[in-house]
């Protein structure tokens, strides 16, 4: 094409292309072929119908099942996120077995990395004083959680900002209900690789071992595990919904879940 227009190095253009344009029979039959349409449109008659107004040729629940489907498939096919989410809550959670608490220093050239293990902590007073502080360790991954949901929205917002939301495909509500649902599914899958990776280790179930509640509280224990990745999902996306960057709202998202640490929620 820069060879025709003699836009390209070493090419020479003798022709005006714009009065080729002009004078083509390709020009006449599209001109023919609008002023048919014009008059084809102003004979059929209006629809005036309720549905003819709507803002959005799908209903709701279309636009909600299709654009559902179609995240799962993108969150499919990219492994890479699901991979690291995976390596996160099971790593984070996961640490070599040692008798109560030991730390260790590991230094890199970039951060410095402290990490506790908890093993069997007996049902004494130090045990105890260990188990609350493992339940803590397991609330930090909150930070790790938001810095990689969050760009991963703000592509998917930036894609619907300039294709979707100009074109009317779906509205904002579809768009923001989906992205939660999806995370929802794969956050329960976390759940249960950080109940199975965290909980047993440290042996919190022997606390329930004199009153022959061991499986009651292993579920309840699951189930707060299980509501703590629902309140990170669902409030990743509250903070990021309203910020540009993924930086700024994981800086304020980090800020507003360290309140509710020190003032207990």
């Amino acid at each position: 094409m820069l060879d025709v227009i003699g836009a390209a190095p070493g090419s020479q253009n003798t022709i005006d292309w714009p009065q080729v344009w002009r004078e083509s029979p390709e020009k006449a039959r599209i001109k023919l072929r609008l002023a048919e349409m014009k008059n084809e449109l102003l004979s059929k008659p209006v629809n005036d119908t309720p549905d003819s107004l709507k803002e959005y040729a799908a209903s709701f629940t279309d636009q909600f099942y299709v654009v559902t489907k179609r995240i799962f498939e993108q969150y499919w096919r990219t492994p890479s996120y699901l991979y690291s989410k995976t390596l996160l809550c099971a790593g984070s959670v996961s640490h070599s077995p040692v008798a109560f608490c030991k730390k260790y220093v590991l230094t890199s050239r970039q951060s410095l990395f402290i990490g506790f293990s908890f093993w069997r902590s007996p049902t004494s007073l130090q045990g105890l004083q260990n188990q609350l502080f493992a339940i803590f360790m397991l609330m930090t991954i909150f930070g790790n959680i938001v810095q990689q949901t969050m760009p991963h929205f703000v592509v998917q917002r930036a894609l619907y900002e300039v294709r979707e939301r100009p074109s009317k495909t779906y509205s904002w509500k579809v768009f923001m209900m989906s992205n939660v649902v999806v995370e929802l599914p794969w956050n329960t899958l976390m759940a249960v690789i950080i109940f199975f990776c965290w909980y047993y280790p440290i042996g919190m179930y022997q606390n329930a071992v004199p009153d022959g509640q061991v499986h009651e509280r292993g579920a309840l224990m699951f189930l707060l595990v299980w509501a703590f990745l629902m309140f990170t999902s669902t409030f990743t996306h509250m903070v990021v919904a309203g910020i540009e960057t993924a930086e700024t709202a994981g800086n304020v998202a980090q800020l507003l879940f360290s309140l509710t640490l020190i003032f207990c929620g």
